[in-house]
């Protein structure tokens, strides 16, 4: 029997040391096989290749420190990730905007496909990001503005412009987070330091100026308040990002219980959701858990 097109991708990529590549067709490979005398192999190499920073790309040297890139086709668990009513109504906005934005592109007509979205820590606004990269087929790439701000004059905003260069010429997600940190209202600026911070906005408005259309920008922010106007103008849409209720919070904890093949009684599940306000705490404590259980199971044995 011949070599398939998996196999003749799996050895292509790896002969041209592309590893993101052969990591990506050795996946299909595995999804292919529905044999069940394979199954174990499968799940088991599976788990392995799509697990958590198994699509990260490498980036150049001068970006390693200020900026994150991944693969989410490889990484991003979809059977395990949940979402509500009001988050489907954003991400369709999002995806109509990327094909209108295309169109105004192949008219020369510059346009923004850019989401803001905004609320308290925790409530999943950068897995959304991930989510939106994944259902488009596109890299996701993460921008911590806490992490790029720098105490030497001038660097921020160099650090800045490399991102958004990169950005703007690998089309992605881009997701700018805790965008707060820097693209404070610059009427309330009076210190040398916030001054600083100002020119540091303009660089921010002016690097999203020159961003290509086919980059879809989702800034974040727990601070709607102090955003600057101008920057909060440049997005073409704007959503709240609340905390989930208590039945959704259920419905989420349930979704991951069902990919994993683990069962929580619905009493703990209560309890958990109960005294916790954010998704990242509640599927915290879940999978504390379920660590701690399978940590008696491993004992018991």
């Amino acid at each position: 029997m011949g070599l398939g097109n998996y196999e003749q991708n799996l050895i292509k990529s790896i002969a041209e040391n592309d590893i993101r590549e052969a990591r990506k067709w050795a996946v299909a490979a595995l999804n292919a096989d529905t044999t069940q005398k394979n199954k174990g192999f499968v799940t088991r190499y599976k788990n392995i290749l799509t697990s958590e920073g198994a699509g990260m790309i490498e980036l150049p040297g001068n970006l390693k420190d200020i900026l994150v890139c991944e693969d989410v086709s490889l990484s991003f668990k979809e059977n395990r990730y949940y979402v509500t009513e009001r988050q489907e109504i954003i991400a369709k906005n999002i995806f109509r905007l990327a094909k209108v934005s295309g169109k105004l592109m192949e008219l020369m007509i510059p346009y923004k496909n850019a989401t803001l979205l905004y609320g308290p820590p925790g409530t999943g606004k950068t897995m959304f990001g991930k989510y939106i990269a994944y259902k488009m087929g596109l890299p996701f790439c993460y921008l911590n503005f806490s992490k790029v701000v720098d105490s030497y004059m001038g660097v921020t905003s160099r650090n800045i412009a490399q991102a958004f260069t990169y950005a703007s010429t690998n089309p992605c997600v881009f997701m700018l987070d805790e965008v707060d940190t820097i693209s404070c209202n610059r009427e309330r600026t009076s210190s040398g330091a916030d001054r600083e911070i100002g020119r540091v906005t303009v660089t921010l408005m002016q690097e999203f100026d020159k961003l290509a259309n086919d980059v879809v920008v989702i800034a974040a922010t727990n601070r709607l308040d102090i955003l600057d106007k101008a920057f909060v103008s440049r997005c073409s849409q704007k959503y709240e990002m609340p905390p989930f209720t208590v039945e959704e919070s259920k419905q989420m904890v349930n979704k991951f219980l069902n990919d994993i093949g683990i069962s929580i009684p619905d009493i703990e599940i209560d309890q958990i959701v109960q005294k916790n306000s954010d998704q990242r705490t509640i599927m915290a404590d879940v999978i504390r858990l379920i660590a701690d259980r399978l940590e008696v199971e491993d004992e018991n044995s």
